[in-house]
């Protein structure tokens, strides 16, 4: 069996070998350069709408938290007669901060502040308090659920908005 070798001249250049030395040189400056730029631009485009998503979905669990310890609230009045004062008496932490997960955590980082709202008649409500990242929310700022169920926020959304 012969095979057909094709003979180079000396000099002369293998067909697709500059492709192929082109291909392991890697990037150019300019092709880095333009990757860069294309990742930036998604960047600054897609970020707000992440952080929008994020400061959501921590409201959300401020929401969970305050019906959570309203919950709490009811219980204990039908158990003792009267409603609690003091976060430790419905068995939680008296500093109470949450996360975006509503999971208790130290207030460096924490979302919300959740408080119980006692006046002169006892308990009339509780209060998430935004915190550090969260409070720039300016939406949705501060939560509050009265003892007879009304709904308020002191941002500058309405309560049906935010709620």
């Amino acid at each position: 069996m012969i095979s057909r070798v094709r003979r180079l001249r000396p000099g002369a250049r293998r067909p697709g070998r500059y492709a192929v030395t082109r291909f392991l040189a890697g990037f150019t400056l300019i092709e880095m350069l333009v990757a860069l730029v294309i990742v930036g631009i998604l960047l600054f485009v897609a970020l707000p709408g992440y952080q929008y998503a994020v400061i959501k979905s921590t409201r959300a669990a401020a929401r969970g938290a305050l019906l959570d310890l309203t919950s709490r609230q009811e219980q204990y009045f039908v158990n003792h007669k009267r409603y609690a004062v003091a976060l430790p008496d419905l068995g939680l932490p008296g500093e109470l901060y949450i996360d975006g997960q509503a999971e208790p955590v130290s207030l460096q980082s924490a979302a919300y502040r959740i408080q119980l709202e006692v006046g002169d008649g006892g308990y009339s409500g509780v209060r998430a308090v935004p915190l550090n990242r969260q409070s720039a929310d300016s939406g949705c700022m501060t939560f509050s659920l009265s003892r007879i169920g009304v709904r308020s926020v002191s941002g500058t959304l309405s309560p049906r908005d935010c709620w």
